[in-house]
């Protein structure tokens, strides 16, 4: 609903898809608590119905019809979470949030603040500029073994958290245990 507490204005299909999902979902829960056919049917109708709208979102249109798109939105997808939300499947946070979290493990982990990550990727960028690929690959092989991946994005470079890879140099062999010889390179 708007703040104006008058119902939201949205498009039939939307309206129609709503009922559809509210309705097959009790039905289809009252029956033995079918999940699996909960999430097919209706639910993904409602789904090609959200990629219908977001596809209409892209073309220009008049405003009123904008608005009337994006509230559809809005209600479809109210009803999807709440579907999702009883079956257990919403997500207590978004995806942001958790990358957020993901990258604070990964900093402790590695005993590094994010600070001292873009003043990685910059000196990398320096050192890649001047055509030195042997220590960028080493700088990225570095904070890789630490648990920061680096991703070459177009022109800029962005990190996320990945599992801390071992070196070879790193690898020391226990006591009686034989290093493996390295692979021969043609």
């Amino acid at each position: 609903m708007p703040n104006d507490g008058k119902p939201a204005r949205i498009s039939p299909d939307a309206k129609e898809c709503i009922s559809k999902l509210r309705n097959e979902f009790q039905v289809k829960m009252s029956d033995d608590l079918s999940t699996s056919l909960i999430l097919t049917g209706a639910f993904l109708e409602a789904l090609k119905l959200v990629n219908n709208l977001l596809t209409m979102l892209k073309k220009k249109q008049q405003k009123q019809q904008r608005l009337l798109v994006i509230q559809s939105l809005k209600e479809v997808e109210k009803e999807v979470t709440k579907i999702l939300d009883v079956l257990g499947l919403q997500l207590p946070c978004s995806y942001n949030e958790v990358l957020l979290q993901l990258k604070e493990k990964a900093l402790t982990r590695a005993g590094l603040v994010e600070d001292d990550v873009i003043r990685l990727i910059n000196e990398r960028a320096e050192v890649r500029k001047n055509k030195d690929f042997l220590k960028s690959d080493q700088m990225r092989a570095h904070l890789q073994a630490k648990g920061i991946a680096l991703m070459d994005v177009g022109t800029e470079t962005i990190w996320r958290p990945c599992v801390p890879v071992q070196q070879e140099s790193e690898i020391v062999p226990s006591e009686g245990q034989e290093v493996p010889p390295k692979p021969e390179t043609a």
